[in-house]
């Protein structure tokens, strides 16, 4: 039997088709053997990548801001926990400044009740404060600082600040971007944020609120496709943008992932579409060349 399932984080929405038993269980994909370690650190990556889209994406559209602090390497703290103290308490600020902004925001609707971008501020400033951050420390190699490590960070917030206030809240280095996954892609931030590190001189950790919504995981739908027709979606229909868009209607295609497993026997197809605001435009490229099974 065939299982259509949906999952939606934010307007990125997933549909997988794989086989299951009549009880519902998964049909195994292999025999349980060990990975190396190579290809369980893969596997690890992947999985860290897939998460940190989903719940990016699912968190932060574009009212909310991608900012990258760092420090010049004079004013760069030599412990970590400084490092990870000073993001700490500037997300504190953030969120404080959030507050005391819907406040004034509101004084100023009601003396302006009729101003739309007040409203829509407002709008913005009453929802829950959320952040995801990654946490990145290079230790300098040669040149005047060798020996000495430096910090960036790569940081999402819930917006409603604007940009200058923003950075000016931010003693050292940094820049503040609208998070735009229409125009860079729905995994392009994500992908960035969840990059292991690739250099002996790097360390890498991702921290986030508490209070991150997690994506819509719908129904599964079982027994409505056979085999056969999975397979010929695979082989026939994998990169039909028209057919996808048309079976699920108001979201652009954006990837398939389709593979055939030779243990069992069964196609697996994973398809990827986004819900742009102007569904004429085509969409960025999705850089990400595979995409992990549940």
């Amino acid at each position: 039997m065939q299982r259509e399932k949906k999952i939606l984080s934010g307007k990125l929405l997933e549909v997988s088709f794989y086989p299951v038993f009549a009880d519902g269980r998964r049909m195994p994909r292999g025999p349980k053997i060990k990975k190396s370690t190579a290809a369980q650190e893969k596997y690890n990556r992947q999985k860290a990548v897939k998460k940190a889209i989903r719940d990016i994406n699912t968190n932060f559209d574009t009212d909310d801001l991608f900012l990258h602090p760092t420090y010049a390497a004079a004013d760069a703290p030599q412990s970590r926990e400084e490092a990870k103290r000073n993001i700490d308490n500037y997300r504190r600020r953030i969120e404080t400044k959030r507050i005391s902004e819907l406040k004034r925001f509101e004084k100023l609707l009601s003396a302006d009740p009729k101003n739309t971008e007040y409203r829509k501020r407002i709008r913005i400033l009453i929802k829950p404060f959320r952040w995801y951050y990654r946490l990145e420390q290079v230790t300098y190699k040669s040149g005047p600082y060798a020996g000495r490590v430096n910090y960036h960070y790569h940081f999402f917030v819930t917006g409603g600040i604007d940009r200058d206030t923003i950075e000016d809240m931010w003693p050292y280095r940094i820049n503040a971007d609208r998070f735009r996954p229409d125009k860079f892609g729905a995994e392009a931030a994500a992908r960035y944020a969840a990059k292991p590190s690739e250099k002996e001189n790097e360390r890498v950790e991702i921290h986030h609120s508490r209070n991150l919504d997690k994506p819509r995981e719908f129904k599964p739908k079982d027994g409505q496709i056979s085999r056969r027709g999975v397979e010929k979606i695979a082989r026939n229909k994998s990169e039909d943008k028209q057919y996808w868009e048309k079976r699920y209607p108001g979201y652009t295609f954006v990837r398939c992932f389709p593979r055939f497993n030779e243990y069992n026997g069964h196609w697996y197809i994973t398809t990827l579409m986004y819900q742009y605001e102007d569904e004429n435009k085509s969409p960025p490229e999705w850089t990400i060349s595979e995409w992990l099974d549940e």
